[in-house]
């Protein structure tokens, strides 16, 4: 299997309302740091355009947990420290705050490089607020905004790359999972992508229940969250006509 010149998208995009206010989600990065990180290891480059406050590659678990046995952590820490000097050369960061910024940077790389994989796994913001001037005044008893739909950035990552793999992700909350396969099958058939990762969350906390790698002939692999980067990274190897030697 020849290396590969991957892209993967992480974290979540801002609209900004105001100069100190701005509307988001609540994405961390985390699924596409652990993704980032099965690719480098397996010698592959990465492109990582991530959210500025985004998880990081590696970098995300160098915290010392004081509530483990001290020479456990740095024997941990040693082993991150490690790999993360072994695989940066494999690894390009570049950051975004705003849905504009994302939508820049993504062009930008799939425009100008040889990518053979997208994996597009950042919250992208489907609406955006007109930004006022200064600080709006907290005097108001209620503040409107209007929010306007934003282009599908998925959508237009063939026009920007036609021979890209291109994989999309697609959350829904409190769904069946008949619904969320089904859903999440038609948004990838919609958005050209050749794979789609479905996740559901249920509930008050942003915890994904079910999630599901879908291939372009509704082939579904289902996953455990600890398992998906893995698993993920197996389904687009074959994708492209290759085998996982390790």
């Amino acid at each position: 299997m020849k290396k590969l010149d991957v892209v993967i998208t992480s974290g979540g995009t801002i609209s900004k309302i105001d100069d100190v206010r701005h509307i988001g989600n609540f994405s961390e990065g985390t699924t596409g740091a652990k993704i980032a990180e099965k690719f480098v290891s397996e010698g592959h480059k990465v492109h990582y355009l991530h959210a500025k406050n985004a998880k990081r590659p590696f970098i995300r678990s160098m915290i010392l947990n004081p509530d483990l046995p001290f020479s456990k952590e740095i024997e941990r820490l040693n082993d991150l420290y490690r790999d993360y000097n072994n695989y940066r050369g494999f690894l390009e960061e570049r950051t975004f705050v705003t849905y504009e910024d994302y939508y820049d940077g993504l062009r930008d790389i799939l425009c100008k490089g040889k990518i053979d994989v997208v994996i597009l796994a950042a919250a992208v913001s489907d609406y955006g607020s007109k930004r006022a001037e200064g600080k709006i005044s907290s005097d108001k008893d209620e503040l409107a905004i209007t929010l306007t739909k934003n282009p599908k950035i998925i959508s237009l990552v063939k026009q920007w790359n036609p021979k890209v793999l291109q994989v999309g992700f697609k959350l829904l909350s409190n769904v069946s999972d008949s619904e969320l396969i089904e859903t999440a099958y038609n948004h990838g058939k919609k958005n050209n992508s050749d794979i789609t990762v479905a996740n559901s969350i249920s509930g008050k906390e942003f915890r994904p229940n079910t999630t599901a790698i879908i291939s372009k002939d509704k082939t579904i692999t289902h996953t455990s969250r600890k398992d998906l980067a893995t698993n993920l990274y197996n389904e687009i190897i074959k994708a492209l006509g290759g085998e996982n030697e390790k």
